[in-house]
């Protein structure tokens, strides 16, 4: 295969803040990019979205959108400015602070408090700061730094356990959402989702029929135990690794990486691996060895696509982490075999099992996948052939959600009118495409359904010569 067929999603951030840049960025393989709204304001994310969709047209290559939602995050309070901790020092988390100090601090939810114990672990900032709690007290908590340094204000709050039951969605998430379907971005990643009810909460903010795509981010605990009820209802799941690596037992991160990843594989929808992939490349223009081996499992583990965080929003090589990901992508698929997936018993699932075997023993050099729903491209995609999947669709939308999917490289056309219509763009799709443009002879298979423009009613598969 000449392209990636795992996907890359890259943060914008300062370091990718201008038309220029994401176009570098797309071109040297981006698929999709992540405005981040946690640190964008309403305003910068209407001037990226722009950006994007100018280096959309400038490159002829489709591009998605996914805003990520800040969520209910865990954060302390505001602090005096240079507040450095130490080794050894007490330390006090309390309701009743607004500003902390080298004394305490105060967190956005308060009611956290409650349900830390004697004995348990406290990270902030994402682990660099770490203490211990020494005493429980009424609306508060003694605590013992272990690990000290520069406390800045509002950083995220984690403990092994600790989650938010009910904290709903704020006020800037419910900005964010609007903006982006003012923008028609492509997805949504909703944070510290823990339960279905937080999907269907985002879902019901949506303008009815919407098609934005709504990508689950698993980093609690409780995400991880109700998954497959939160997969029932979402489009695609992230596995957040971060708070992820925070929230459980660290040791078990690579597990818990493996089984959702193989959840969203069986059920034909897409899944993205985040959170630290190539970290070091924000001040080095080289990875590390280990790096480069997580990138390569998150591969082999069969993920639709992977995310690059402040490696492209705040990093000194934002272009060359995006050529360094797609060289190990390349290298990592070789060495990908097919995988065979018990299917529910109907006439699209058999059609989609079957067009990569048939393009397998006929020689096939392409899949080609009509699709009004972009199912059937993502059915193709989970058995993870070595062909490239072309997903044929007429919606601009449905055409970019692909983008998110492995080895699909989704064309617009005009809506097909009959089957001989489908043959003649077929053939010219076949040729002309620019991910793996076919010559004289060579084979190709087609999955596809009649009546024309019914989203589920795949069911023939077609073999044909250029």
């Amino acid at each position: 295969m000449k392209v990636k067929p795992v996907k890359i999603v890259a943060t914008i951030g300062p370091a990718s803040h201008n038309e220029k840049d994401i176009r570098e960025l797309a071109r040297a393989g981006v698929n999709v990019f992540r405005i981040n709204f946690s640190h964008a304001s309403i305003e910068e994310a209407a001037e990226r979205v722009n950006w994007i969709r100018q280096a959309e047209k400038e490159l002829d290559k489709p591009l998605a959108i996914m805003g990520d939602l800040p969520g209910p995050k865990i954060r302390i309070s505001d602090m005096q400015a240079n507040t450095i901790l130490e080794k050894g020092q007490k330390f006090v988390i309390s309701k009743d602070i607004m500003v902390g100090d080298t004394d305490g601090c105060g967190l956005n939810h308060p009611s956290i408090i409650d349900v830390l114990e004697e004995g348990a672990e406290v990270y902030i900032d994402d682990g660099t700061i770490k203490l211990g709690i020494t005493k429980k007290l009424k609306d508060k908590v003694e605590a013992v730094i272990h690990v000290g340094g520069l406390l800045k204000p509002k950083k995220g709050f984690s403990a092994e356990g600790i989650s938010l039951s009910s904290a709903g969605l704020g006020e800037k998430d419910k900005q964010a959402i609007k903006a982006m379907v003012e923008h028609n971005a492509d997805a949504l990643a909703v944070s510290f989702v823990q339960t279905e009810k937080d999907i269907l909460a985002v879902r019901r903010l949506l303008p009815e029929n919407s098609k934005i795509m709504l990508i689950a981010k698993i980093e609690t605990a409780n995400g991880v135990e109700n998954a497959e009820k939160i997969l029932e209802v979402s489009d695609g799941m992230m596995v957040a690794r971060g708070d992820l690596g925070l929230a459980v037992p660290m040791a078990q991160v690579p597990h818990i990486q493996k089984q959702l990843i193989d959840l969203c594989v069986r059920k034909a929808k897409p899944v993205i691996t985040a959170t630290q992939m190539l970290e070091s490349m924000i001040s080095k223009p080289l990875p590390t060895r280990a790096e480069v081996t997580d990138v390569a499992n998150a591969i082999l583990d069969r993920t639709d696509a992977v995310m690059l965080s402040a490696e492209t929003a705040e990093g000194k090589f934002p272009v060359e982490t995006i050529e360094t990901m797609v060289k190990i992508i390349q290298e990592a698929v070789k060495h990908l075999q097919p995988y065979e997936y018990k299917e529910e018993e109907n006439v699209g699932n058999s059609i989609s099992s079957t067009v990569g075997r048939v393009a397998d023993q006929v020689g096939a050099q392409l899949i080609m996948a009509f699709t009004q729903s972009g199912v059937t491209a993502r059915r193709v995609s989970r058995h993870r052939h070595q062909q490239a999947i072309i997903a044929v669709c007429s919606d601009p939308t449905i055409m970019r959600g692909l983008c998110f999917s492995w080895g699909v490289y989704p064309h617009l056309i005009k809506p097909t009118k009959n089957f001989e219509d489908m043959l003649e763009q077929a053939q010219e799709i076949a040729v002309e495409n620019s991910m793996e443009p076919l010559k004289r002879g060579d084979t190709y298979v087609i999955a596809a359904g009649i009546p024309f423009g019914e989203s589920g009613s795949t069911n023939m598969i077609l073999v044909e010569k250029v």
